[in-house]
């Protein structure tokens, strides 16, 4: 419904303008009175109509927040020793319904009382050789330590030894008898006497077994599937140390990684903004990550003498660790955006910088900070321009890519091409920032751009929202790729916007080629006129361009015979696959693969199953066949029968090609390099296809592949192939000879060379 469109935008709109307003206020050493201020009130009275208007249009999300103001008995913020349960269910209620709880994470844990925690138990495995050693030094504040240890053990990782290490420094509260008489499996260490933050660091580092140390503040919550992004990171020798996004627990951000300008000054990227706006979420080099959440080599943190014991008792003690990291080791700081950990800030220490209050050496070590890396620091941002600054480190090579969706690419061959596309552009250097053309932040697939280094700009909240971040937030660009002749349309602007920029026109396949023969085939004179105007659109395209890229030496031939010179061959790319040879005798079964919501695809099902297949059956009645891919339409399950399997999308095929003795697709109509085939020789499997299907692959029939383009000669050849063990044998054995021209090196050589 629209109304609900309405409703979410301005409820979302109007509940980050109070947050935003508020805690930045608040930053600035204001008092919680600026609630009432004039534009507040006009703040409130819109969100509370959108909760009226919610209600009355009986919205899910809006009877839930409601419900949630009344029913909530305990806080994230409002400790229940020092507040009673009235007063923390008036003012939470108050708070949700004014707005101040609409971005609160899902799962967070509330205050408890002490003698709440006092009968609760916290075990933890014993780790005698761990990997990582997690560090929580800990003064006071026993609910939120409570909550910091329950979160580890709600998300723990598997498959990933950890010891923890608690260091007390000498708290007043119940923390002791609660370590000594309620948990098991950490390492509780209590000081003699008041040590501060960074020594605790320092003492607990010195005793850890793991081969990381992760230090992480206590009053933290962390997040699921915060461990392994940060742990992944060292798999790159380069990687020094890693930090985690940190989200405030009333929702905004507080941190994606932290800069560090000129004077020395200091600034978390991204403080009271939503975090999920995409300039916060891809993996970048930075200037220090806070300690609150820090991995770092055990190894690389003895080797620098751990913290400088200058900067006691604390404060940046943390940024000059990454200084040290990188100046002195030559190693990265990089910020994760996958790894994320709630942190309430100042809850020991405050947020003010008070006299007598440890806080105050904010200020002190910051002199302390400049004089030690002044020569550093002159490489470094006089302009407190955060956007700029936030992209200070990035490789000063920068590639635009532009692709109809986030590549799904274990769903269509167009897909993986484009991933290991990007896979090879970022070994070669560069910054790749990814535009889908449909804007949408798929899932799985978004996070597994995010992993290997891409940043990726969606639709945030709406189209025009991601306009707006590219002009925000790109400022350089020195390569600008887009795929099929629509996209580059679309995005012609960007090519104005960057006219110094190599403009990359990546045709995929040409799409008058596949129009043109799919309106042969079906006699559509309509599709015929339609492939006329896409041939002048591509053709205008590829004359602007740069350079155009085709997947086959065929489509490279067509597009020069029309005059047109600056075309290169970038084809898909296959990998062969390691097999287990099993033997001709121990496979049975035909198989085919396609995504099909590409018609030439539901065209070969049909084909296959109405007119090929019934003769094959009258020779081998109890042959099955496996119609494997994504998005089956309804015509496609139609042909579903007890010989015939239509699983849908299946993430791992390799069983299927590992069991099948022969890959069968008859393509009537497409364009292009066909992924189905390169994949079925990366898995020495046989296949049978036409013309079509094996075009701009250079296959000999008869060697690499069976080629049949005829009813009649596809039931022929399909039997032979299928019954004959020897030239079946002979076929396999030449598959990955024949995918050696499309290895990721042959491609990576090729775009090095032009890129």
């Amino acid at each position: 419904m629209k109304i609900y469109k309405w409703i979410d935008k301005y409820n979302t709109k109007y509940c980050f303008k109070i947050n935003r307003k508020f805690y930045q206020g608040k930053d600035g050493g204001k008092d919680d009175s600026i609630r009432f201020r004039p534009k507040f009130i006009l703040y409130y009275q819109i969100r509370i109509s959108s909760l009226l208007i919610g209600a009355i249009f009986l919205k899910r999300s809006v009877l839930n927040e409601i419900k949630q103001a009344f029913n909530t008995k305990r806080s994230i913020s409002l400790n229940p020793d020092q507040k009673s349960d009235t007063s923390i269910r008036f003012q939470e209620c108050l708070l949700t319904l004014l707005g101040y709880r609409h971005f609160v994470p899902s799962n967070i844990l509330p205050l408890l009382t002490s003698k709440e925690i006092l009968t609760n138990k916290l075990s933890f495995a014993e780790e005698s050789a761990p990997l990582v050693t997690i560090i929580i030094p800990v003064y006071n504040q026993l609910a939120y330590t409570y909550n910091c240890l329950q979160s580890i053990k709600n998300n723990f990782p598997k498959n990933i030894p950890i010891e923890i290490i608690v260091i007390d420094d000498c708290s007043q509260d119940d923390t002791e008898e609660f370590f000594k008489r309620n948990v098991k499996g950490i390492r509780y260490i209590r000081n003699k006497d008041n040590q501060g933050f960074l020594q605790n660091c320092n003492l607990a580092s010195q005793i850890a077994k793991g081969d990381f140390l992760y230090f992480l503040n206590n009053d933290t919550q962390v997040r699921k599937a915060w461990l392994n992004p940060l742990i992944e990171e060292f798999n790159n020798e380069e990687v020094g140390c890693v930090g985690s996004k940190l989200i405030y627990a009333h929702g905004l951000l507080q941190e994606a990684g932290g800069m560090i300008f000129r004077d020395a000054s200091g600034a978390n990227y991204g403080r009271n903004d939503l975090p999920d706006r995409p300039r916060y979420n891809y993996i970048r080099e930075v200037d220090y990550c806070s300690g609150a959440s820090l991995m770092i080599r055990k190894a690389d943190f003895d080797k620098l003498g751990t913290f400088d014991k200058q900067y006691a008792p604390a404060y940046y003690e943390d940024t000059d660790l990454c200084f040290e990291v990188r100046n002195h080791l030559g190693k990265k700081v990089i910020y994760h955006p996958l790894s994320e950990v709630i942190h309430f800030e100042g809850i020991t220490s405050g947020k003010r910088a008070k006299k007598d209050s440890v806080k105050r050496f904010q200020d002190i070590n910051k002199i302390k900070f400049k004089k030690k890396w002044d020569l550093a620091l002159s490489n470094h941002y006089t302009d407190h321009n955060m956007e700029y600054g936030s992209r200070r480190l990035l490789s000063k090579k920068r590639l635009i890519f532009i692709d109809t969706i986030i590549p799904e690419y274990d769903k269509n061959s167009g897909s993986f091409r484009a991933y290991q596309i990007l896979k090879i552009l970022k070994e070669l250097g560069y910054h790749i920032t990814f535009i889908p053309g449909d804007t949408r932040k798929t899932h799985p697939y978004y996070n597994q751009m995010i992993e290997i280094g891409i940043e990726v700009l969606f639709r945030y909240p709406n189209r025009a929202g991601m306009i707006k971040e590219i002009n925000e937030t790109i400022n350089s660009c020195d390569v600008i790729w887009i795929s099929r002749p629509e996209l580059n349309d679309v995005f012609k602007w960007l090519i104005e916007k960057f006219p110094k920029a190599k403009w990359i026109y990546d045709t995929v396949d040409l799409h008058h080629i596949r129009l043109q023969r799919q309106a042969d085939q079906n006699n559509d004179e309509t599709l015929k006129l339609e492939a006329n105007k896409v041939k002048v659109q591509e053709l205008n395209i590829a004359k602007a361009a740069t350079h155009t890229f085709t997947v086959t030496d065929s489509e490279k031939s067509m597009l020069e015979k029309e005059g047109i010179h600056n075309v290169e061959v970038i084809p898909n790319i296959h990998e062969p696959e390691k097999m287990d040879n099993i033997k001709f005798d121990k496979r049975k079964g035909l198989l085919f693969i396609g995504a099909y919501d590409h018609p030439p695809n539901i065209d070969a099902a049909i084909w296959l199953v109405r007119e090929i297949m019934p003769e094959i059956w009258k020779e081998l009645p109890t042959l099955k066949l496996t119609l494997l891919g994504s998005n089956p339409t309804e015509e496609v399950l139609q042909l579903r029968s007890d010989l015939v399997k239509i699983p849908g999308f299946v993430q791992d095929v390799s069983e299927y090609f590992k069991n099948t003795r022969v890959f069968v697709a008859p393509l009537r109509f497409g364009a292009g390099m066909k992924g189905k085939i390169g994949q079925s020789l990366a898995y020495k499997l046989p296949v049978v296809t036409t013309s079509i299907g094996a075009e701009g692959m250079g296959l000999v029939d008869g060697q690499d592949v069976v080629i049949a383009n005829s009813s009649e000669e596809f039931i022929r050849k399909t039997l032979f192939i299928y019954q004959d063990e020897q030239v079946w044998s002979k076929i396999s054995e030449n598959c990955h000879t024949a995918l050696a021209p499309y290895s990721i090196e042959s491609v990576k050589k090729t775009l090095n060379k032009i890129v």
